[in-house]
């Protein structure tokens, strides 16, 4: 708007003054014209010439001073028109250049962005969840922020047997956990043709194509079902557990 308002001041004088110049062009031509075809005028009048003579003399020179003037105002009015853009569009970069940068606008998110950042909340969300769940069934949170360094090992055991197996109960309850590959790890296995890199890792000497026979060091975990809990709105989904205070 300020960009618009200074081009508009400007633009308005330069036009004045460009009529101005333009208008007094144009009495000068009508000036020396009149005063041409006065001239010729006059000098029509001889003794002896008759009307009708006089009147095509008077109407030639009319046809020629009107050309003349015709192409005189062609002329100027062509001229003002290139002066005026010129000056207008050089007025307009000037001001364009000193006017300070808008930053651009922001694009507002699609719906895609907004679905894919409800997604991204929602897991962080269920994360969160299952650590709360874990805490609030086996003490899992307490049990890993502990400092074991302070507890003898058989300390340590007799309390990771009580989180072994409450944490295992919400597993089992969340989860239907079965192995990758069933067999007994440190026997031998054979990885068959096709298999899908992402189920089964391997390490070691690596070479050729499947199938490999190897040792199974892990038999690795997928699950047959995931129940989702609903979260609600209404709870801060950052509290994995909340303080404890007794009052006494």
């Amino acid at each position: 708007m300020p960009f618009i308002k200074a081009f508009s001041r400007r633009s308005f004088v330069f036009i004045l003054v460009l009529g101005v110049v333009a208008l007094a062009a144009a009495a000068a031509a009508f000036h020396f014209g009149f005063q041409w075809i006065s001239r010729d005028t006059a000098a029509l009048v001889t003794p002896g010439i008759t009307p009708a003579e006089l009147a095509a003399k008077i109407a030639a020179i009319q046809h020629t001073y009107f050309a003349y003037l015709a192409a005189a105002m062609g002329g100027l009015l062509v001229c003002c028109g290139l002066v005026t853009w010129v000056g207008l569009r050089g007025m307009a970069k000037r001001l364009h250049d000193q006017a300070p940068a808008v930053p651009p606008k922001k694009k507002p998110a699609t719906g895609s962005a907004v679905e894919q950042q409800a997604q991204k909340i929602r897991q962080q969300r269920l994360f969160l969840h299952l650590l709360a769940v874990l805490q609030r069934e086996g003490r899992l949170v307490d049990f890993l922020s502990e400092d074991l360094d302070q507890y003898e090992d058989e300390q340590i055991g007799a309390a990771v047997r009580g989180i072994h197996n409450n944490c295992g109960k919400v597993m089992s309850k969340a989860l239907a956990l079965e192995a990758v590959l069933d067999g007994a790890e440190g026997g031998e296995v054979t990885v068959p043709p096709g298999f899908d890199p992402n189920a089964i890792k391997l390490t070691g000497n690596v070479a050729g194509d499947p199938p490999f026979k190897g040792i199974l060091r892990h038999k690795g975990w997928r699950t047959r079902k995931l129940e989702l809990p609903v979260l609600s709105d209404a709870q801060d989904a950052s509290i994995i557990a909340p303080a404890e205070v007794e009052i006494v």
